[in-house]
């Protein structure tokens, strides 16, 4: 039995789960990212200017393995903290 993600659950670069807990319908704080300390939003912002390689969509999660790999990459120091923003509820 072959198992497929969203695109939501799935990294953009390697195509693999995530890992984010929000995609999973759990809280914030329960997610990988919420433990780190890397400024992701400053990462990917880096990505998105020096690669043409993936499109990285607005808000879209990558996994825990590549956004190491990025903050190698991009030379960026972790920070004291990172505090992700929880998705807002959609309005229907």
């Amino acid at each position: 039995m072959t198992l497929f993600t969203s695109a939501a659950q799935s990294c953009p670069l390697c195509q693999q789960a995530n890992g984010c807990a929000m995609e999973q319908g759990l809280a914030i704080d329960a997610c990988w990212c919420a433990e780190q300390a890397l400024n992701m939003p400053l990462i990917i912002a880096q990505y998105k200017a020096a690669s043409t390689l993936v499109d990285l969509p607005n808000g879209q999660c990558v996994c825990q393995s590549c956004m190491t790999k990025l903050a190698q990459q991009f030379n960026i120091d972790p920070v004291e903290t990172y505090s992700p923003e929880p998705k807002s509820e959609l309005k229907s």
